[in-house]
């Protein structure tokens, strides 16, 4: 289920690299709103990410000092995005922008954390700030080339 969520989440925005992930209106209203401006973020967007519209695959390159966060512990701000309903959440996507519609990713794949945390915890509508050891994931079908494992949420 969660993975048809994720795939949905990426397939019905008609998701590209080569245009807005974002109907153009949303997208500009979406700007207005609060993005998180943790310094991570910043480096996060150097992944360069090739999308190939034949296969529907993504594919990224990563520069050194990505790989040299790899099994690190990192702490980050961003917006939950959950991939299910429910009360609290193990599982969900951690994003440099405020979500603005549930089929539309507010970001580009270096804008978007896999995250994972040790308990699960409530939704929160304004941004979080999450610690845990980060990771790189090759989910290219998705679009999702970052994680973060055995998170927990930093008051």
């Amino acid at each position: 289920m969660k993975l048809f969520i994720i795939l949905s989440f990426f397939i019905l925005a008609n998701f590209s690299l080569e245009s807005n992930p974002q109907p153009s209106e949303e997208r500009k209203a979406q700007e207005a709103l609060p993005k998180s401006s943790h310094p991570l973020w910043k480096m996060l967007q150097q992944l360069k990410i090739n999308y190939d519209k034949k296969s529907g695959i993504y594919s990224a390159t990563y520069n050194d000092a990505i790989k040299s966060m790899v099994g690190k512990e990192i702490e980050i701000t961003g917006f939950m995005l959950p991939l299910e309903p429910a009360e609290k959440f193990k599982h969900f996507l951690l994003s440099k922008r405020t979500p603005t519609c549930f089929f539309c990713p507010p970001g580009t794949p270096n804008e978007v954390i896999d995250v994972w945390m040790e308990k699960p915890i409530k939704w929160y509508e304004e941004p979080i700030k999450i610690k845990g050891r980060f990771a790189l994931t090759n989910q290219q079908n998705l679009g999702l080339f970052f994680k973060i494992e055995s998170a927990r949420l930093v008051k």
